[in-house]
């Protein structure tokens, strides 16, 4: 049923795309002198083919990528079920959050170092917070923080035995979510045809 969902979603954004195409070559054609640029005229051609690759690149991209590796992490080491169940885990458990609070606090301390003091090295040339090398670093960081601590979670409460088991879990937050990567492929396809169409 979930991936029927996808499908169909998929099918609509294919749907919208065409009609994009279409209704920009449509536009030019009958009102030429409105702010439309045909994506079938030789300017359009050249920037849909030329342009595929730099629009699909985007931060988002990144983004789901990790969140997915973080998903699997969460859910392999069973770090998740822990926090929702803590009241019905066992010692060795227990001592694994305990861990990982210790991480949390130790790597909250580095963070507060690095942005809230004078001259933090993660603030902009100006001194603020947003935007700085803080505000774009912060959604890969605090992925990067989840795997940690589920990583440190699983090793010590045996839910990892090797690297080809965090290697797993990782790739297998990828398979989770790659329904989505389809889906991003055709939604940010369309949201740049149309910002090409409408000429601003």
């Amino acid at each position: 049923m979930k991936h029927k969902i996808f499908a169909i979603s998929i099918f609509i954004f294919i749907v919208l795309q065409i009609l994009v195409i279409l209704g920009s070559w449509f536009v030019t054609v009958m009102f030429p002198t409105l702010p439309v640029r045909s994506m079938l005229s030789s300017e359009g051609i050249r920037w849909f083919l030329g342009q595929y690759t730099s629009n699909l690149a985007s931060p988002l991209l990144v983004w789901l990528v990790l969140a997915g590796m973080t998903y699997g992490a969460l859910r392999s080491s069973g770090l998740s079920r822990a926090i929702v169940y803590f009241s019905n885990i066992s010692y060795r458990q227990r001592f694994a959050l305990k861990v990982v609070v210790a991480e949390l606090v130790f790597f909250a301390i580095v963070l507060f170092l690095m942005t809230f003091l004078p001259q933090a090295i993660l603030l902009s040339v100006t001194g603020e917070l947003f935007p700085s090398s803080f505000s774009r670093s912060l959604i890969p960081f605090v992925c990067f923080l989840l795997t940690l601590f589920s990583i440190t979670y699983g090793l010590i409460n045996a839910s990892f035995s090797s690297l080809t088991d965090i290697f797993n879990s990782l790739t297998s937050g990828i398979t989770a979510i790659s329904p989505w990567l389809v889906i991003y492929v055709f939604v940010i396809q369309l949201y740049y045809s149309i910002l090409f169409v409408v000429v601003t």
